[in-house]
């Protein structure tokens, strides 16, 4: 059993590095993405991000992600929960996103995203 979660954990490490690097190209307007991590087993993605102007980094927690298309195959990253380290985004997240998804970056690829995740 112990293999297995070692198996785990270098795959969760390895998708954290390319999402990392996706984050980083797709959010650099906003801000410097500082680290993004990934658990498969308890569906969660953390990710630290020190925006633009700011001197103190945001934590966002996902929680119960998935991944969804539309009917035009636009995909999307869906969950249970979001939380972030400064409660009024959280509570603002909670208003503009009623959906509980996120829109991927077109050309995002769905199929071998879902067969990892």
């Amino acid at each position: 059993m112990g293999f297995n979660l070692d198996l785990s954990g270098a795959k969760d490490k390895s998708l954290s590095k390319l999402l990392l690097s996706s984050a980083r190209q797709y959010l650099h307007e906003y801000g410097e993405v500082r680290d993004l991590r990934l658990d498969t087993a308890a569906r969660t993605i953390t990710v630290e991000v020190l925006p633009v102007g700011e001197t103190e980094p945001i934590r966002v927690t996902v929680f119960g992600y998935g991944l969804a298309t539309d009917g035009s195959g636009r995909g999307f990253l869906t969950y249970d929960a979001i939380a972030f380290s400064r409660q009024w985004l959280t509570l603002l997240a909670e208003r503009i996103l009623p959906e509980k998804r996120l829109p991927l970056p077109s050309g995002t690829p769905m199929g071998l995203l879902q067969t990892l995740f």
